[in-house]
């Protein structure tokens, strides 16, 4: 309440005057304005002192070090700033997340078609290049997704090997696409910053040059130029939305990885309520220590820049998983349409 008190006095500028001497002697400091204030502004004036303010984690890489490894992305493993024995959330998150992504990258470059093997040295280096995904690709690299965020969860939440085989399936399951939407954005927009490339999975991308591969391994033979011209806009244009949202508020890595932990608990299903409660509310009491041990009095903003850009991630999640599949099915539906009107008009002809 008192650190309330001096942000808002702070921000409003007002003078206040001392009821009377000895305020903070006779325990009526509650009591006196002028006193509150100016004890609180020696509390912070000392602990700004005593505490150096550093970001959470080194910024993300500059343009220099992307093109120098284009497919990586900054690993959790780098510069980290945290100290580990006052935040075991966030390490635990960050030793889940590294876990993850290793199994991702490694099932991925396994499965890539007509590729040569890639030596496990690349992987550990990112010594590897993104290739332009396809539909059943996309489909194969989704179970990857699935299957390695079983081990996130096991690391990074104890109370998630507490649940049943299917309680962990049905929690992975209704998370796996949001998680999908928000890596891949946060991914996308450090190491794609100035076009409409897309991230589908950890290594493989889609955009205006490759979208026509995605289209060839479909069920059903479409219309490309046709495919492209209903879909690609808009999906552009989204992409390019995205990363204007997260350029802006440029979260930090420690920061993502605590985005990935609320979106992972981010759960409708009652079953899970109590301990998606008590996970954020562990995820953000660290937070909030974190922030306030390296004197950021206003640190308060800075959680509502990361609400908000988690609320924007829940509008690409709407888009990647409700509009773009219908549009795509209706292209599907457009594609066997056309081509059973054909198989009729030939069996017409044949008949004739």
């Amino acid at each position: 309440a008192c650190a309330v008190f001096y942000r808002r006095a702070r921000r409003s500028k007002r003078k206040f005057r001392c009821k009377g001497s000895g305020c903070i002697q006779n325990g009526r400091i509650s009591d006196c304005r002028s006193c509150r204030y100016d004890r609180m502004k020696a509390l912070f004036a000392a602990a700004n002192k005593e505490i150096k303010v550093t970001p959470l984690i080194v910024k993300p890489r500059t343009e220099t070090e992307h093109e120098r490894c284009p497919s990586c992305c900054p690993s959790t493993s780098d510069n980290a700033s945290l100290p580990t024995t006052t935040t075991p959330v966030l390490e635990r998150l960050r030793h889940g997340y590294d876990v993850m992504v290793r199994i991702r990258k490694t099932a991925e470059l396994m499965i890539r078609p007509d590729h040569p093997s890639i030596q496990p040295s690349a992987i550990d280096k990112n010594d590897y290049p993104n290739i332009a995904s396809t539909h059943g690709m996309k489909i194969r690299t989704r179970k990857i997704l699935q299957s390695s965020l079983f081990d996130f969860a096991s690391i990074a939440f104890p109370d998630f090997t507490t649940l049943s085989d299917d309680e962990k399936m049905r929690l992975i399951s209704g998370c796996c696409m949001r998680i999908d939407v928000l890596e891949s954005s946060y991914r996308a927009a450090i190491i794609y910053p100035d076009d409409s490339t897309v991230f589908t999975s950890y290594t493989t991308i889609i955009n205006l040059d490759t979208f026509d591969l995605y289209l060839n391994d479909c069920p059903l033979k479409v219309d490309i130029e046709e495919a492209k011209n209903l879909l690609f806009p808009n999906l552009a244009e989204q992409a390019r939305e995205v990363k204007r949202e997260w350029q802006r508020t440029k979260p930090t890595e420690d920061e993502f990885l605590v985005m990935l932990a609320l979106a992972f608990w981010n759960t409708g299903d009652e079953t899970f309520c109590r301990l998606a409660i008590a996970n954020r509310k562990a995820i953000m009491s660290e937070v909030h220590a974190f922030y306030a041990s390296q004197g950021l009095t206003d640190y308060a903003t800075r959680i509502g820049e990361l609400y908000c850009l988690l609320a924007n991630n829940e509008v690409n999640f709407l888009y990647f998983c409700e509009i773009f599949p219908l549009k795509f099915r209706q292209i599907m539906k457009f594609s066997a349409n056309h081509q059973h009107n054909n198989r009729r008009l030939h069996s017409a002809r044949a008949n004739e």
